[in-house]
């Protein structure tokens, strides 16, 4: 069940990836925000709680495999998704490793992207449930 006030901040350096995805997520019932890099992410993540971030990881400047650490050192309860053109395995379980709930790749199939999040923020629900 989507829970209408979960946040989600997408963070992509592409503007027209991030108005898809935000487009498509509003109409799913989420509210969200958009950062075109790693410091305005980390402003945003500052000034509003936060269920989940979609990391785009190319980016100038700080790349989301650099700021995904920082993510989840100075807010743990904030679930990541990964997202990236890149389909390198290792680029995948590097992430994973470091802590992201998920990897989504580019071209995106919206329908999979919105099975991700729910699948992503039902389990953050149900861990949090429990404690």
């Amino acid at each position: 069940m989507i829970n209408k006030q979960e946040r989600i901040l997408i963070v992509d350096d592409e503007v027209t990836i991030r108005k898809l995805l935000r487009q498509k997520l509003s109409r799913e019932g989420y509210q969200c925000q958009e950062a075109g890099n790693a410091e305005q992410a980390l402003d945003k993540l500052r000034s509003n709680s936060t269920e989940m971030v979609i990391l785009d990881i190319k980016m100038p400047g700080k790349s989301g495999i650099q700021l995904l650490p920082e993510i989840q050192a100075s807010y743990p309860d904030t679930a990541v998704i990964m997202a990236t053109a890149v389909t390198d395995i290792n680029i995948a379980i590097q992430c994973m490793k470091q802590g992201a709930d998920d990897y989504i790749t580019k071209p995106f199939n919206l329908d999979e992207v919105v099975l991700s999040v729910g699948r992503v923020l039902e389990k953050r629900r149900q861990k949090y449930q429990r404690e």
